[in-house]
């Protein structure tokens, strides 16, 4: 294929987009070396060109057309990282509230891909949110939404903000019902255990039952944790198929 500028100026907005999408996502983005993200996004971006050059239009003739292009393609890429990496959000934040049902919020360590201190099971539920998003094939489908951008017809603009909006308001509904949904187990066990605790404290109001409860607490949330993972499993493949949904919705403009 001949070096011209169609090609050079497609090759450049496929790798802004490409770029932006790896940095809010999950598995690329955080703490990755930014060698191997530029890198991995050169491959992508020059692989993908030939099937692109279609879909980005004429090369704009004024820099201002020019710089509202890059601005555009890098906010697509960032919707798309972002959207999944919700995802794992949702997970983190199923842990985070576990652990302040089962008293182990106090526990800070810390997250590598973010570089923040995370609680115990939040940190838990967040590395194996990831390692099952790469199982169910989510970053395929990643690279898959990110080809079908282009053939989105017509595509977000101004006119469409008002139901991006709401699809993004739907979207957060979803995951947070999601995180309800992954931290119900073990959220059950510990409404029983407190609620135990709670007569004891009644019955024998000099001893300190919650105290007492506490270990038994930790030991039945950790068993009920474990006895849960095959929901995770469903609730991440359900959560990337959601995800992709309503990425496609606000990626038509509809």
């Amino acid at each position: 294929m001949r070096l011209d500028t169609p090609l050079l100026f497609t090759f450049a907005l496929v790798f802004v987009r490409c770029s932006a999408m790896l940095l809010a996502s999950p598995v690329f983005g955080g703490n990755t070396p930014v060698t191997i993200r530029v890198g991995f996004a050169t491959v992508v971006s020059a692989a993908l060109t030939p099937v692109m050059l279609p879909h980005v239009g004429t090369v704009p003739t004024q820099l201002y057309d020019l710089g509202a292009a890059v601005v555009y393609e890098a906010l697509i890429g960032i919707l798309i990282g972002a959207t999944l990496h919700a995802l794992i959000l949702a997970a983190q934040m199923a842990g985070a509230f576990l652990d302040i049902q089962v008293g182990l919020s106090s526990i800070q360590i810390l997250n590598p891909q973010t570089g923040t201190p995370v609680s115990l099971f939040a940190q838990f539920k967040y590395l194996l949110a990831i390692v099952l998003l790469l199982l169910v094939n989510g970053h395929h489908a990643m690279f898959q939404a990110f080809v079908q951008s282009y053939q989105m017809s017509p595509g977000l603009g101004m006119t469409s903000l008002p139901g991006v909006k709401d699809d993004l308001v739907a979207f957060v509904g979803q995951l947070s019902l999601l995180s309800l949904q992954i931290a119900a187990p073990v959220a059950a066990v510990c409404v029983v255990v407190d609620a135990a605790a709670g007569i004891v404290n009644k019955s024998v109001p000099q001893m300190q039952a919650f105290l007492v409860t506490l270990p038994a607490k930790i030991l039945l949330g950790i068993l009920a944790l474990s006895l849960g993972l095959p929901l995770l499993v469903v609730a991440i493949q359900n959560g990337v198929d959601h995800t992709f949904e309503a990425l496609m919705r606000m990626l038509a403009g509809r």
